[in-house]
């Protein structure tokens, strides 16, 4: 009698998990962090600079316009950007 209990609740319960439902998840956005070398490419770039490191040579309103396109647009991470350009990792999170 037991058993037939077990194996009722069994199939009972395999019906409850396949039931369609409204159920809304929340899907994360997944981050694919870029090498240094990639993101050296392309701090030159979007700086229009030789090398990362001359990134703090520019003017203040430029440099954070692509320190803010560095964490925004390419994920970059602050500890990344203060690396690959040698700027205070304080300036680059407020930028």
């Amino acid at each position: 009698m037991h058993i037939h209990h077990r194996e009722k609740a069994i199939k009972n319960f395999i019906e409850y998990v396949n039931q369609a439902n409204g159920d809304i998840c929340l899907d994360l956005k997944e981050k694919h962090r870029l090498r240094d070398k990639e993101a050296g490419v392309i701090i030159k770039n979007l700086g229009k600079i030789e090398q990362a490191t001359d990134l703090p040579k520019l003017d203040k309103l430029t440099r954070d316009k692509c320190l803010k396109e560095l964490k925004e647009t390419y994920d970059l991470s602050i500890r990344q950007i203060e690396r690959l350009t040698g700027i205070n990792r304080g300036i680059v999170a407020k930028a």
